[in-house]
């Protein structure tokens, strides 16, 4: 909306800038017969100019600036043109009052500034009006800015991580039988048996009485006779 008002404001202060030069400028001279240099150089003389190298060039080269600012959006463009119109006509005016020794706004007697100095005038400071009001060329956004906006648009994430992959082992429901332990066990057992008799044959005669081994060995001859 910025730029559509401060663009229309612009293209009216150029129109009004090419406006200017066929309305008098000055006594009721008209400001397509001054020379724009003699702005420049000695100051403003009474010979007159052709229309290419009147102050028409410089309002039609300005004009052109301001169109192109608008076109493209330029803040600085368009505001350059209306710095240089508005500029010129000040400098024109001070010149001229140079020339004439007094500087007096147009009377009953047409004498003095007229109204095409006012077009110019105003032109120009409507050009610089506009490109302050222009809101300009939006900003461009880094790439990632911009993905991350089109990605929100689609309403998915910018940056999508990828599903992690989880694997299960199947569970055997019937396990197969435990294989049967070694025989430990009788190993174990004969070990001991035979640490015991060896044990046994250790003890004294007097202890092997005592528990009572012996008797079975006394009975055994008794028996036989």
């Amino acid at each position: 909306m910025r730029n559509v008002l401060g663009g229309l404001l612009v293209l009216i202060g150029a129109a009004a800038t090419l406006v200017s030069p066929w309305q008098a400028w000055y006594n009721n001279r008209h400001g397509s017969t001054y020379k724009f240099y003699e702005v420049f150089g000695s100051g403003i003389s009474l010979s007159g100019s052709g229309v290419m190298d009147s102050v028409f060039l410089v309002f039609l080269v300005m004009a052109v600036l301001a169109v192109a600012g608008v076109l493209l959006r330029s803040r600085a463009l368009a505001g350059f043109a209306g710095v240089v119109a508005f500029g010129f006509t000040i400098l024109w005016m001070i010149r001229q009052g140079q020339a004439a020794g007094e500087l007096t706004i147009t009377g009953t007697n047409s004498r003095g500034l007229g109204t095409g100095l006012g077009y110019a005038f105003g032109g120009g400071l409507l050009m610089i009006i506009g490109s302050l009001l222009m809101a300009g060329r939006p900003r461009r956004a880094p790439k990632a800015e911009r993905a991350q906006a089109t990605a929100a648009d689609q309403g998915t994430p910018a940056t999508a991580k990828a599903p992690a992959i989880t694997t299960t082992a199947p569970v055997d429901r019937n396990p197969p039988p435990a294989a049967p332990a070694p025989a430990a066990s009788s190993t174990a057992g004969s070990t001991a048996a035979s640490a015991e008799r060896t044990g046994t044959e250790r003890l004294s005669k007097e202890e092997r009485q005592l528990l009572g081994l012996d008797e079975d060995a006394s009975a055994k001859p008794k028996s036989q006779n």
